[in-house]
């Protein structure tokens, strides 16, 4: 049995998406497709456009994954490095993920494997913090250490979806070295970029939804979905600021530095920002650095107002939340009761039989996703059930 997995944010799933889906299985005509998806917050730091469970179905209806999977929120809301290998560390634990694919601009699976093993090397690392404390980016001191180090395969790091593939093909070296990467390339619009042979970016597609532009939004979407995403509400950053403000008044430095990702004194920063910022946007621009660049900051944003610290971070995976399946991801699930020994939670009340620390995870996201439905009543993740697709 083939399974690939694809971790995954499908905010929204779009055409490049269903693209990648295909060429995988026109590669392997005979594979099953898991998808590991973000929840109700994403890795650029900001509210899904659509909750979980319906993106879920989304990306089913639209001819995409047989079974998506809930990605556990700390992995969601941190760094490429840590977002990839929270994702492939619940790709490893179900036991039967025979490969993984993601997308990437330039590279191949050889050449992104041999820059993920000088990544790994410690000479590598010795370069890459003696650039950080430049104060550039992650993606720029890495960039230059491989410049410095294996010069023909730095250009790979040029590119933020290369950067990420290479994060894939470190984690997979890491967890499951048994598993095959399968890099697939992008085609149409840029990260971030407008359409390109009719095939947006998913920033622009997300854009012409929050801007009211419902009728031409709509078109850039599968027509599986299109009928279904109109009623749905749709979630942004507006909505929560005017409860995030106030409360970010409230934290302290100490707070502030237990959280992911802190150091060199950004605590210091972010809480100075917060004391005279009068919108996030202020917010945003007074802490962001070239150091600690605006995705990075608007995770920390989240972080601090979800309470997500970092002992919470660290815990790891210890159950596996379905959000969606058609009947070839139910075989998948049955196939997991032989290779996965995490509990898998189908029916939210299967979560009250979780061990205490998987359940403080579980309650977290609870909670965390309360704030994203607000102001819809608490408890929303104990009343959701996954989308099932009757035909696959």
């Amino acid at each position: 049995m083939k399974v690939c997995a694809v971790i995954s944010e499908y905010n929204p799933f779009h055409a490049g998406h269903l693209f990648q889906i295909r060429e995988i299985l026109r590669r392997m005509p005979d594979c099953y497709m898991i998808s590991i998806m973000s929840g109700c917050f994403v890795q650029r730091g900001e509210p899904a456009l659509w909750d979980k469970y319906f993106r879920a179905a989304c990306a089913i209806r639209a001819g995409g994954p047989d079974l998506v999977l809930e990605l556990p929120i700390s992995a969601a809301l941190s760094s490429a490095e840590g977002f990839a290998e929270g994702g492939v560390r619940l790709a490893a634990a179900l036991g039967c993920v025979t490969h993984l694919s993601f997308g990437c601009e330039s590279g191949t699976e050889q050449t992104l494997m041999q820059l993920a093993q000088w990544m790994d090397n410690p000479i590598f690392d010795d370069a890459l913090r003696h650039n950080l404390t430049s104060g550039v980016s992650y993606a720029q001191a890495a960039q230059q250490a491989a410049q410095a180090l294996c010069p023909d395969l730095a250009p790979l790091l040029a590119s933020p979806n290369d950067l990420l593939a290479v994060q894939y093909c470190r984690a997979i070296r890491k967890y499951c070295p048994h598993v095959q990467p399968i890099a697939v390339r992008r085609i149409g619009a840029e990260h971030d970029g407008t359409p390109i042979d009719n095939i947006p970016s998913a920033s622009y597609i997300r854009s012409q939804f929050h801007s009211e532009n419902i009728e031409s939004a709509v078109q850039l979407i599968p027509a599986a979905y299109r009928e279904q995403a109109l009623p749905m509400r749709r979630h942004s950053w507006q909505a929560l600021a005017p409860a995030v403000l106030p409360y970010l008044r409230r934290l302290t430095p100490e707070y502030i530095a237990a959280l992911p990702g802190v150091s060199e004194g950004l605590e210091h920063r972010f809480y100075a920002a917060c004391q005279t910022a009068q919108s996030l946007e202020e917010l945003w621009e007074l802490t962001r650095s070239r150091r600690h660049p605006l995705s990075r900051v608007r995770r920390l944003t989240l972080c601090a107002y979800l309470g997500l610290t970092q002992d919470i971070a660290a815990l790891s995976p210890e159950y596996i939340t379905v959000l969606g399946m058609n009947v070839h991801g139910q075989q998948i699930l049955k196939a997991m009761k032989k290779t996965c020994p995490l509990p898998v939670i189908v029916k939210p009340t299967q979560a009250r039989k979780l061990s205490d620390s998987a359940q403080r995870l579980w309650n977290f996201t609870v909670l965390a996703d309360d704030l994203y439905y607000f102001p819809s009543p608490a408890g929303q993740d104990w009343k959701q059930t996954p989308y099932i697709e009757k035909q696959a």
